[in-house]
This record gives structure tokens, C-alpha cells and sequence, in this order.
């Protein structure tokens, strides 16, 4: 299920010092289900076979319009107009407030390219299996990635709730450029290179948790649907771009180029945050 219809609702639910709790909770059951059914995905495949487990995902599909169906909540006061509005002109309004707002527009933008990166990762980590040594060796990476997150998401974010969303931000942003540089000098030794790799992904959970409750802290409810339109068009559309792009650029790149541009790209992120005043709007989200 799309996250989108989501980080909609979210707000019109729980109170505005709720949402950081809220979105860590949505976060660890929309991801931390996906990781856990893909794993296990395998086992019921065999198990039940492919009819099974499509009757199953049907049956889930229909427990989760029944539970939405429970959902009580008060629209948002729209402006009424005769003509229902294009998704071009969602997109349009959305692009505006996104430009016209300095931290949304610093949010959107690391976001953008960080997908970019993250689809030549799924290329670039097929060929780290390759290089350490076959087929087992991304299995682990992969696993390594999607523990991490979810360490990020519950044990890390838990641990800075006493801290402020800017605090916690900018330390998932540190942590993750951090321990991507150290990939690239732990290259040649698969465990080191493993462990540094699940540490980057902490970090990159941790930082997951805290965007979209800044969105939905800084956005009017009655312009959060056409702000996020726009902001999970510009940012889902660079996640294919990148995978196409790096595949092409595979060969002309060196494995350990790949994770030092991603590293400074992590860095740079990390400065332009720290630098930034856009923060002041959510200083006051604290995490509890």
C-alpha cells in the first residue's frame, strides 16, 4: 500500500507533538513488514505455493479497506471549486509551496538526489556481491541494509527521543556520510565492510523517521495532499533514473568512486543542513 494516502491522514489523527511518534510507527510497520514478508516471501512461495500466497495478499488487502473503513476523522476546510483538480495542477501548486518554502525545498532536494544514489545502489550492490565473491555474499548486504533501517527506526530513534528533531536529524545525516566514507576504506575486508554498511544504513533510518513529520509540520493541512503529490512524484521518478544510469555507468566506474560520490553526497547534505536556518520551524517537535 502506498505510503501517500498515509502521511495524509497522519496528521488529521494525532496531535502536531504526535506526529514524529506517529511516523516512527508507520515507518516501522509499512518497511519493517515489507522487509520481513520479502524475506519470508521465499518460504511461502514453497509452502503454499503462488495461488496461496495471492489469495493471501487479497484476503490482507481486504482486512486493510475494512480497517480503513473504521477511520473516523474531520476533512480539512477546502475552497470548493466547480471542477475537480488535475493531478498536473496538484503537482503545480505543490511544486510552488515546495519551492517557495526554504526547508521544504532543502528536504525535497536531498531527497531527490539521495533516490538518484540509492537506485545505483541497487545496481552497484550486485557487483559488491560479485566482488567478495558470489550470490551469498549480496544476500548478506541486502540483509545488512534492511536490519539496519529497522535498528534505526526503533533502537537508535528511541534512544534521542530526549533530543530535538533537528538534533536527531542532523545526527542520522553525520552518522550515515560517516560510515559510507568508511566503506570505502574497508573494501577489501567483507565483514568490516558488512558491519560499516549496516551502520550507514542505521543512520539512514534514523533519518527516515523525522522527513515526513517535517513536511506535515510545515504544511498546512489543507495543502499537506498536493505538497506530498508533488514531493513523492519528484522523488519516486529518480529512483528508476538512477538504477538506469548507473547500469550504464557501471563499467566506467570504479566500485569504491561509486561509495566515495555517495559519501560526499551524504556529507554535502549534512552541511547544507547544518547550515541552514530552515530548521527553526520544527525545533520545537520534540521526540516524544
Amino acid at each position: 500500500m502506498s505510503k501517500y494516502p498515509n502521511t495524509f491522514l497522519v496528521p488529521l489523527l494525532v496531535e502536531p507533538d504526535q506526529l514524529v511518534q506517529a511516523q516512527a510507527d508507520m515507518s516501522i510497520a509499512y518497511k519493517g513488514t515489507d522487509y520481513v514478508f520479502n524475506a519470508l516471501s521465499g518460504f511461502l512461495i514453497s509452502l503454499c505455493s503462488v495461488l496461496g500466497v495471492l489469495i493471501m495478499d487479497a484476503a490482507t488487502f481486504v482486512v486493510t479497506v475494512a480497517t480503513f473503513r473504521r477511520i473516523k476523522l474531520a476533512e480539512p476546510r477546502q475552497q470548493h471549486t466547480r471542477e475537480k483538480s488535475l493531478y498536473l495542477n496538484q503537482i503545480l501548486v505543490g511544486f510552488k509551496i515546495i519551492s517557495t518554502d526554504p526547508l521544504l525545498r532543502l528536504l525535497t532536494f536531498a531527497s531527490v538526489v539521495m533516490n538518484f544514489f540509492f537506485g545505483g545502489l541497487n545496481t552497484y550492490v550486485v557487483l559488491f556481491g560479485r566482488h567478495f565473491g558470489g550470490s551469498i555474499y549480496y544476500g548478506i548486504l541486502e540483509s545488512m541494509s534492511a536490519v539496519g533501517i529497522l535498528l534505526g527506526m526503533t533502537v537508535v530513534y528511541r534512544q534521542l527521543k530526549k533530543l530535538t528533531v533537528r538534533q536527531s536529524y542532523l545526527i542520522g545525516n553525520f552518522g550515515r556520510a560517516l560510515f559510507m566514507i568508511l566503506t570505502v576504506v574497508s573494501y577489501n575486508q567483507f565483514w568490516l565492510f558488512a558491519i560499516i554498511y549496516l551502520l550507514s544504513f542505521v543512520f539512514q533510518g534514523l533519518t527516515q523517521v523525522f522527513e515526513t513529520p517535517m513536511i506535515q509540520a510545515t504544511v498546512g493541512s489543507d495543502q499537506l495532499g498536493k505538497v506530498m503529490t508533488c514531493f513523492y512524484t519528484l522523488v519516486s521518478v529518480t529512483l528508476p533514473l538512477g538504477s538506469l544510469a548507473f547500469s550504464f555507468l557501471a563499467d566506467r566506474f570504479d566500485l569504491r568512486l561509486f561509495l566515495l560520490l555517495f559519501a560526499l553526497f551524504y556529507a554535502g547534505i549534512f552541511l547544507l543542513f547544518l547550515a541552514s536556518h530552515a530548521f527553526k520551524k520544527v525545533d520545537e517537535l520534540q521526540l516524544s
